[in-house]
Formats: C-alpha cells, sequence, structure tokens
C-alpha cells in the first residue's frame, strides 16, 4: 500500500498504528509492519534459504539487519530521499555533513567485510545481503558517496545484479 504524503487513513494506521510503510496484511487479516520483520517472516514461512540453519551465521544475518536499520538507513537512505525528493529542511541540511560522514563509514565497514566474505554474513548470499542491497547500490544518488571508493561493495553489487531474478529498483 502507497499512501499519498501527509494521508494516514483510518483503516491504514489500524494495519499500522506506527503510520509507516511496509506493512503486509495476511490472508488472515493480521498485519506485520517494519521491513525486516516483513523479510524475515516471508523468508521462514516460504522456507527461502536465505537464512542460515548454522546458529553463528544465522546471528550474523540478525547482526547486518539490526545494523542496517540504525547504521546504514539514517546515513545513506534518508539523505537520498531528502536529496532526491526535495524533502530538505533546515534542520536536515544542519544534519547532513554528519550523516554523510557516519555513511561513508557505514560503507567502509560492509567495504571491509566484503574483502574478506563473498557476501556480508559468509559466503552464501542471506537475507542480510537482500535487506542491504537496494540503498546501497544506489548511494550516489543521494549524497557525496562514490561506490567507486569501495571496489568490494563495487563487486558484491555486480554479483546480485547477474543473479537471473534480480529486478532494478527502478523496475515498477
Amino acid at each position: 500500500m502507497i499512501l499519498p504524503k501527509g494521508k494516514h487513513t483510518k483503516s491504514f494506521l489500524a494495519m499500522n498504528p506506527n503510520g509507516k510503510i511496509p506493512v503486509l496484511e495476511l490472508d488472515d487479516g493480521q498485519c506485520l509492519s517494519e521491513s525486516n520483520a516483513v523479510l524475515l517472516y516471508l523468508t521462514e514461512q516460504h522456507k527461502f534459504a536465505l537464512l542460515p540453519t548454522n546458529p553463528i551465521l544465522r546471528a550474523k544475518v540478525y547482526k547486518w539487519l539490526f545494523w542496517e536499520q540504525y547504521s546504514r538507513e539514517p546515513n545513506i537512505a534518508s539523505p537520498r530521499f531528502w536529496l532526491t525528493h526535495n524533502a530538505m529542511t533546515d534542520l536536515k541540511k544542519q544534519m547532513l555533513p554528519d550523516r554523510i560522514q557516519q555513511g561513508h563509514a557505514a560503507l567502509k565497514m560492509m567495504d571491509e567485510t566484503l574483502a574478506k566474505h563473498t557476501f556480508l554474513a559468509g559466503d552464501a548470499m542471506t537475507l542480510a545481503d537482500i535487506c542491504l542491497f537496494p540503498y546501497t547500490h544506489v548511494a550516489e544518488e543521494g549524497a557525496a558517496y562514490q561506490l567507486s571508493e569501495y571496489p568490494n561493495i563495487q563487486r558484491w553489487i555486480k554479483q546480485i545484479e547477474a543473479l537471473d531474478w534480480f529486478i532494478p529498483i527502478t523496475q515498477g
């Protein structure tokens, strides 16, 4: 469900009182919100092989999912949105330099991890890669990020884009 900016209908707020997307409404009427919770549910429900059975590797996937929400999303995805959707305010202008600095730190951490492993949680693609790919691969659209500074991220992006089931973010 996509909501017009500033429009929170009673029916949507009944699904997610937080008023944010995404929300997944299940066949029985239950609703799940928060992107990583939705992705974990879908992965487990449909038995996608994106969560390792090894407890340590599974914990690494969870680490990346939590990290994504607090280190990557606010510092890469949010500035991208502000700058590409005319959503900049005076407060966001003040926050932007710090967000960019933290975004570089996040990209560096990803790049260093990918120097040691094919994928973020090891040598097999996991839900961590699915969660971190979307805004990472378009990071240059939002701020002073040059993915050419992160060769391991570039390799990782190319690997994911080469998958048969890959669909670009720009396709509807």
